[in-house]
């Protein structure tokens, strides 16, 4: 079994820190892998009321939302309007070519004509996104407040073709408000909108990036992020890693974290009830002598949303073993492996994109067959029946990655979005919001 260190189990986050082996040994220099697991659980005794929320819909209502999509966008608005409560405040953003305030930020204290401006929305034009998001930016300003969540949730269709187009500097914005207190979800729909552009503003935003095939799926897509913002239970996530014993902290898989000369550290989304975040860390390690030694050291600070946004702080040591001389290291631990593995596999479907952009499809398809061939040869040492492992081998298996002609000509618009939702998924530890296809 691996080493296993937890913090303070009477914290609304848990941190637990899995190493990949128990055992080093003696007098030789390697790599090992350390996940570090924060959960959430269920509502404690005694905790406060959740949080009120101050809510920003901004939505796209182009010419191309024309129809069932701006149908299901419309009752996925009422569906907020009649979720939220008396406390809480949302306001309601459209665009186009042109700007609208549906409705001003406020408390939702008449449901009725709320739902009636809704029904207003009618389609236009072509894709005003930074003004739409700029404009949905304001009205959460308005209200925000450090005591509450505040959102802003964006839902488009289309590219970027009128204002600020460039997705550096919206991002750039996202990241300014995020500053000021305002996070930011994506949802975006169809095949004709940019995932890249969307993905980047939510991790910029630190709220979820959403994808829809099919405009029935809205509806559901506003509620698992309403269910989330109704359930938080920390912000203002941040998180330190520190190598101990001569150890360093190299990397964590998916994240580009900040290094100093005492180790690395990032900022984190909201933690929800009954939710967990994995982070894999390499570590480079030393020649370490006979006995125990302290390898790792995490830090985790919160606010925490269920005891009056409380200052928290944690620290989980991780200690090993280095055995004595000949000893071969003991694991590796296979749910460490796993998870190492599996976000692995994100960051390469990131990498491969790249290369299929460049018109590299042969690059493309080959990394992805290596990931599927070491998540198969992990399945068979290790985990036989192992359903996390079974679904990444299935959805790699369905690009037909074994065959270059097959893959070049099947990879399209949708393949892209998906391989991208993926990756996102698996970073940040996301269940799927619609069943695979």
């Amino acid at each position: 079994m691996g080493c296993n260190h937890t913090g303070d189990h009477g914290n609304s986050v848990q941190a637990q820190v899995m190493l990949s082996h128990s055992v080093l040994p003696v007098g030789r220099p390697g790599k090992l892998w350390a996940v570090v697991r924060l959960s959430s659980g269920s509502v404690q005794q005694g905790a406060a009321e959740r949080l009120p929320l101050n809510v920003g819909v901004v939505l796209d209502r182009s010419g191309s939302m024309g129809g069932r999509p701006l149908d299901y966008v419309k009752q996925a608005a009422k569906f907020l309007v009649e979720q939220v409560g008396a406390n809480d405040f949302l306001s309601l953003t459209v665009f186009d070519s042109q700007v609208d305030v549906v409705f001003p930020a406020q408390r939702v204290t008449n449901n009725d004509v709320l739902k009636q401006a809704v029904d207003s929305i009618v389609p236009g034009g072509s894709t005003n996104l930074s003004g739409g998001l700029l404009r949905g930016y304001e009205e959460t300003l308005k209200e925000c407040r450090s005591d509450q969540v505040n959102r802003v949730l964006l839902l488009t269709d289309g590219m970027a073709n009128a204002g600020t187009v460039d997705p550096d500097m919206l991002a750039g914005k996202s990241g300014a408000m995020l500053r000021k207190g305002v996070s930011l979800s994506t949802v975006g729909v169809g095949l004709h909108f940019n995932e890249d552009l969307l993905i980047q503003l939510a991790e910029a935003g630190k709220g979820s990036y959403y994808y829809v095939r099919e405009p029935d799926e809205i509806p559901s897509v506003f509620a698992s992020e309403l269910q989330g913002l109704l359930s938080v239970v920390a912000q203002g996530i941040s998180l330190e890693v520190h190598g101990l014993s001569g150890c360093r902290a190299t990397a964590v898989l998916g994240y580009e974290p900040a290094f100093d000369d005492t180790g690395m550290s990032l900022s984190l989304p909201d933690m929800f009830r009954d939710e967990q975040k994995l982070l894999a860390v390499e570590i480079d390690h030393p020649a370490l002598a006979a006995g125990e030694h302290e390898i790792l050291r995490i830090r985790l600070s919160y606010a925490d949303a269920a005891h009056d946004l409380d200052s928290v702080s944690v620290e989980v040591t991780a200690r090993m073993t280095v055995g004595s001389a000949g000893d071969q290291p003991e694991g590796p631990v296979f749910e460490v492996l796993k998870i190492v593995e599996l976000a692995r596999t994100a960051v390469v479907k990131d990498q491969s994109i790249e290369a299929i952009d460049r018109g590299d499809f042969e690059s493309g398809r080959r990394a992805l067959e290596e990931r599927l061939t070491a998540l198969k040869e992990l399945q068979q040492a290790y985990g036989q029946g192992d359903p996390e492992l079974q679904e990444e081998i299935g959805n790699l298996e369905r690009m037909s990655v074994h065959d270059m002609d097959v893959f070049s000509t099947c990879f399209d618009s949708e393949s892209r979005k998906d391989l991208r939702y993926q990756s996102y998924q698996r970073r940040h530890n996301r269940p799927p919001n619609r069943p695979e296809k």
